[in-house]
């Protein structure tokens, strides 16, 4: 076992750097809470959101105590799609309570919300999010820890031994919005005019000190690239928010030029595109092309990143979506049955590519209905926690059942999605609980056996160093140069 542990998706900075506006209030290492508001409607989302965190999970203190030293933050900057709530009364809809749910939900101070409202240029925010956690490199305000940003591998080995106290974070967006810029939002430019600032700000990034290392084509809200996988479920996914407009519509024209750009060694650092979120057509799209790419270019193969997600356990990609995405498709479920989550087919094609699978610890992607219903006959806290290692594990064992042999513990890693709004696992609710997942994980198998027929040899400690550290640290060798 490492003495570290690495995780492939945290949002760090999102409530530190919208903490205050003009200036954020807190740094990266603060612990940031939710304000609970003064409107009905911000205290209604804030109640019926109780298993999302509202404190940070992944401030670097949080980190540091976790013995997470390898990160990928994702830069993230808010969707508009998230401030243009419907079916909802007058008195929800008056600006100040809009506001409100927005902050009792994110995090975000009140003053920060104001100006994403106001504010129309994603580019410009996701570079001043860039300059945030760039700047503010090195010591911890205690002392007693320090982060940088790692360009490649080798900053990143060299950086982790070091010593014992710096952080290596790796730089991933959520998103290809954050490319739009208030020209392009503004509808006035043409086609090619389009074309031509989308690729400026993608060569802009590529030209950062250090560039992300992957960025998300889609997320929850159509952008003009690529159609969304249904994502939000609950109170905001089935009335508050509408996610309809390009939900699992195709790559278009300029999302496809989008992806040759990321991707392309020849005008920079080439960026790997990660297909969370992106929709079904959208996935089924890229991975056609990145086939076509490796097999004729064999030295120089594109690996397909998947940073945060669960296994739905259809067999195929058009079996994910016979059925819509709805709480009822989950009912009578053990997995997440979502077409946002990866099948059989998805699985293979991901390790086929060289590629990683990032496994989130957000219970809902892990589990369906007949998973929660099974913990409601469970009475002790050493039977919950052996039933939240066992949905984990079972995730990560059908990723090594669809691969068929034992190269499919190579591919699966943590991907936490901590500080990204998710009903964070039970017992495991922030970066600082790392420890005792990993032992937890261990003893569960150790005691129970679990899944022994798919462990191809390996032991229970070898398995979950693996998934927590090791698999990272060789993709990361590989293909972070």
């Amino acid at each position: 076992m490492g003495d570290y542990f690495a995780d492939i998706h945290v949002h760090s900075t999102l409530k530190s750097f919208n903490s205050g506006y003009p200036s954020p209030r807190h740094t990266i290492w603060d612990d940031v809470t939710h304000n609970l508001g003064k409107t009905a409607p911000a205290r209604l989302i804030y109640n019926s959101s109780r298993e999302v965190a509202k404190y940070s999970q992944s401030n670097f203190y949080e980190l540091a105590k976790g013995r997470v030293r390898v990160a990928t933050v994702s830069l993230y900057p808010l969707e508009k799609g998230f401030l243009e709530m419907r079916s909802l009364s007058k008195a929800v809809t008056r600006l100040q309570a809009r506001k409100e749910m927005v902050e009792a939900i994110t995090g975000y101070a009140y003053s920060s919300v104001e100006h994403i409202l106001k504010h129309n240029d994603y580019f410009e925010e996701l570079q001043s999010e860039y300059k945030y956690i760039r700047d503010h490199q090195g010591d911890s305000p205690d002392g007693n820890y320090a982060y940088r940003i790692v360009n490649n591998f080798e900053e990143l080995t060299q950086t982790i031994k070091s010593d014992k106290r710096t952080l290596a974070i790796v730089l991933s967006i959520e998103g290809a919005h954050v490319f739009y810029n208030e020209k392009m939002l503004s509808g006035k430019l043409s086609p090619q005019e389009m074309k031509k600032e989308l690729m400026q700000n993608i060569i802009a990034v590529k030209n950062w000190g250090t560039p992300p290392f992957t960025i998300n084509l889609s997320h929850h809200f159509y952008n003009g690239l690529c159609g969304h996988a249904k994502s939000l479920a609950g109170i905001m996914g089935s009335g508050i928010l509408n996610q309809n407009k390009g939900l699992e519509s195709n790559l278009t024209g300029l999302g496809i030029k989008c992806l040759k750009e990321l991707l392309s060694p020849n005008n920079g650092k080439r960026i790997l595109v990660d297909i969370k979120h992106m929709s079904l057509s959208g996935r089924k799209e890229l991975y056609n092309w990145i086939r076509s790419y490796n097999y004729l270019s064999k030295n120089d193969k594109i690996p397909i990143v998947c940073s945060h997600t669960g296994i739905n356990g259809y067999k195929t990609m058009s079996s994910s979506l016979l059925r819509p995405d709805n709480n009822q498709k989950n009912n009578r479920m053990y997995f997440n049955r979502w077409s946002i989550n990866l099948s059989d087919e998805e699985i293979r094609i991901i390790h086929e590519s060289g590629g990683i699978i990032g496994l989130m610890l957000d219970k809902y992607k892990l589990g369906g209905g007949l998973f929660f219903k099974s913990l409601k006959l469970l009475k002790d806290e050493q039977q919950l926690r052996d039933a939240y290692c066992s949905i984990f594990m079972d995730n990560a064992l059908q990723i090594v059942s669809a691969v068929g042999n034992k190269s499919g513990w190579d591919c699966i890693a943590l991907g936490s999605d901590y500080d990204g709004a998710i009903s964070h696992v039970d017992f495991y609710d922030k970066c600082s609980t790392m420890p005792q997942l990993s032992n937890d994980l261990i003893s569960f198998l150790e005691r129970t056996r679990h899944g022994r027929s798919l462990w191809h040899g390996y032991k229970p400690n070898e398995i979950v160093d693996k998934i927590l550290r090791k698999n990272v640290m060789d993709f990361y060798q590989q293909h972070f140069i």
